[in-house]
């Protein structure tokens, strides 16, 4: 399978699940996968993070040798809002390496903080800031101070992902 020429021959779920399916847990398939959801033509990283996002669920260990690519992807002021959405996405389970931890937290706190930030990756940037927080107050604290300026504003899924959060963070407190 000529995985480009299935990206961009149609843009339905079926298709995507079948180019998934085709990629399945198969490191090179999904390093091809990789190359094209990095690339700069528009059409093809926006078909190919719907993929990246699917398999990553179903693969998370997959992710490990492109976490350096994807931290400087999100940290990429032009990269396509599907790829800070998805790759904020797939970070929810994908397993995050003690190195990566820190600059992944403060992206994610800049991505909360950023009114002008797509909605799905603040929402997500919620979510994987308090998977890196694991407990600790002092971070929870902070999420939750960030969270808090926004919440008056907010939509939905982030108003719900925040409540998450600081429920997390309020029982933590209590401890």
């Amino acid at each position: 399978m000529e995985l480009c020429a299935e990206l961009l021959k149609e843009h339905s779920r079926r298709q995507m699940l079948q180019v998934a399916g085709y990629v399945g847990d198969d490191p090179e398939r999904f390093g091809e996968l990789m190359r094209l959801f990095l690339s700069d033509e528009y059409r093809v990283v926006q078909r190919a993070a719907w993929v990246v996002s699917t398999v990553a669920e179903r693969h998370p260990t997959l992710i490990r040798p492109y976490l350096p690519r994807l931290v400087k992807a999100l940290e990429d002021d032009t990269a396509h809002p599907s790829v800070h959405r998805n790759v904020m996405r797939l970070l929810q389970w994908a397993p995050i390496p003690k190195r990566y931890e820190g600059r992944l937290y403060d992206i994610c706190i800049g991505k909360i903080d950023d009114p002008t930030a797509p909605t799905a990756v603040r929402a997500f940037a919620i979510e994987v800031a308090a998977r890196i927080a694991n407990g600790e107050p002092v971070l929870l604290a902070e999420i939750k101070l960030v969270t808090e300026r926004h919440l008056k504003d907010a939509k939905p899924a982030i108003r719900s992902k925040a409540r998450n959060v600081l429920k997390i963070a309020a029982t933590r407190e209590e401890d």
